[in-house]
């Protein structure tokens, strides 16, 4: 994907999630099925922390040449994802010594407010990334190497990944009405 296809991408996709919180309830957003699941509102705000404070975070870091290398591979799991252009079709647990703590899920007015950030933070590195000549990379753990616009492609990848997740919370909402 070009980087203005990505940004297209992950503006469509962080409107569909904005669209969706009309769809539900206060209690609604913030139900669990199980000890072990999420509710909407911690997806949510997985969302919103990975995608600013790892995905685009990163990709800054490879423009500004901090925080990496020059050089690297991806590993087979990074090339297929580029070569799907997606994460695979399941769920992904990280290691557990990379794994974050269990998010805390804010109201839906907040992610109304933040969402629309999200949009505007890839905006504001899109030049950067767009000149970054691409021999600056850093680690990204389950796929190795990542220049700057890999790490926005993997960004917006991760988002449309959750769509599965929110179609089935949804599914489990719907047999709680």
């Amino acid at each position: 994907m070009t980087l203005p296809e990505i940004q297209q991408s992950l503006e469509t996709t962080i409107n569909g999630y904005i669209t969706a919180l009309d769809r539900y309830t206060d209690e609604q957003f913030a139900a669990k099925p199980s000890e072990e699941t999420w509710s909407l509102a911690q997806m949510y705000e997985h969302l919103y922390l990975a995608t600013t404070y790892f995905f685009l975070a990163n990709a800054k870091r490879c423009t500004e040449k901090r925080k990496g290398q020059e050089g690297g591979e991806l590993n087979e799991h990074g090339h297929n994802l580029f070569k799907y252009n997606s994460f695979p079709p399941m769920k992904l647990r990280p290691p557990a010594e990379v794994q974050a703590p269990e998010p805390v899920g804010r109201t839906r007015d907040e992610y109304r407010r933040l969402f629309p950030q999200l949009i505007q933070s890839m905006e504001a590195i899109q030049e950067a990334v767009a000149a970054d000549d691409g021999t600056y990379k850093a680690l990204q753990p389950a796929f190795g190497w990542l220049t700057a616009r890999q790490w926005c492609h993997v960004g917006e990848m991760h988002l449309r990944h959750h769509l599965r997740q929110q179609k089935e919370l949804e599914a489990w909402l719907a047999t709680k009405l």
